[in-house]
């Protein structure tokens, strides 16, 4: 007994957004990245969590307090379902205004999107949470995004919630419970994707808000929805903080969201 939950304690799942490996141990991560074979600007999460982290965060760390690291995001995923069941439970409110200044607007970025891989990536998903975890993660990748949210359909609950999350102090936003009347949520069901303009519109500001908590300043948002058979499954947000998205970022995303797509349609995980 002792053994199996050690063994459970020290599962891990890595990507770089053209690989997926997992569950290995955290020693076989370690030699990985120190041969070469893992990517340093990989992402990893644990079996518990429903938030991936940069692996050099967690790799730094000394094997307590990764331990302790562990058991930290493994309770607030675990507490994120009681989150979503309750009415109070609210994202951060939208930006009231997006202030930018022409002589300090950073300038857009040359860099080409990143090369991700969706369709083999998304292959080794087990399960639909495995997917969208998978989905987020790339997604991520291929824009150059900072941080990522997935807010999933719930419809016992009758509302969206926000149920996972990537990057840096994502976390807190888990169970989150988007409003009714958030135009983001409308624009998700219509099948809208949604490119945060300069100056920042109705859409945009709510997508903003979120994501600014664990930003701090945005220059970036972005919002693709997971549309099956018509109806809505999941909208992922990505936002930035030096540059804003461009429409061929955006475009890689909307590859990796058909890739889940036709994923889920294939495994049969969202009923017709």
């Amino acid at each position: 007994m002792i053994k199996e939950r050690s063994e459970t304690m020290d599962q891990w799942f890595v990507t770089n957004g053209v690989v997926a490996v997992g569950p290995v141990d955290f020693d076989r991560v370690s030699r990985g990245l120190a041969h070469g074979r893992i990517a340093p600007g990989s992402f990893v999460r644990h079996r518990s969590w429903k938030v991936w982290k940069e692996l050099r965060e967690i790799e730094a760390l000394s094997a307590a307090d990764r331990e302790e690291t562990v058991r930290r995001l493994a309770g607030i995923s675990v507490d994120a379902e009681v989150r979503a069941t309750d009415p109070t439970s609210r994202p951060p409110p939208p930006l009231a205004a997006y202030r930018t200044h022409a002589d300090s607007q950073p300038p857009l970025s040359s860099v080409r999107p990143a090369s991700v891989d969706p369709v083999a990536v998304l292959g080794s998903a087990g399960d639909l949470e495995d997917a969208l975890l998978l989905c987020l993660s790339t997604a991520v990748a291929a824009a150059n995004a900072d941080v990522g949210l997935l807010h999933c359909e719930r419809r016992e609950l009758g509302v969206v919630v926000t149920t996972y999350a990537h990057g840096a102090t994502t976390e807190a936003l888990l169970g989150s419970r988007l409003p009714h009347d958030d135009p983001s949520v409308a624009a998700a069901r219509a099948g809208c994707t949604v490119l945060g303009e300069p100056h920042l519109g109705e859409v945009g500001r709510y997508i903003a808000g979120r994501l600014s908590s664990c930003l701090g300043i945005v220059h970036g948002v972005a919002m693709v929805p997971v549309v099956v058979f018509g109806e809505l499954v999941a909208m992922l947000e990505l936002g930035r903080t030096q540059t804003p998205f461009r429409a061929r970022e955006i475009s890689r995303v909307e590859d990796v969201v058909e890739a889940l797509t036709a994923r889920i349609v294939v495994e049969g995980w969202v009923a017709s």
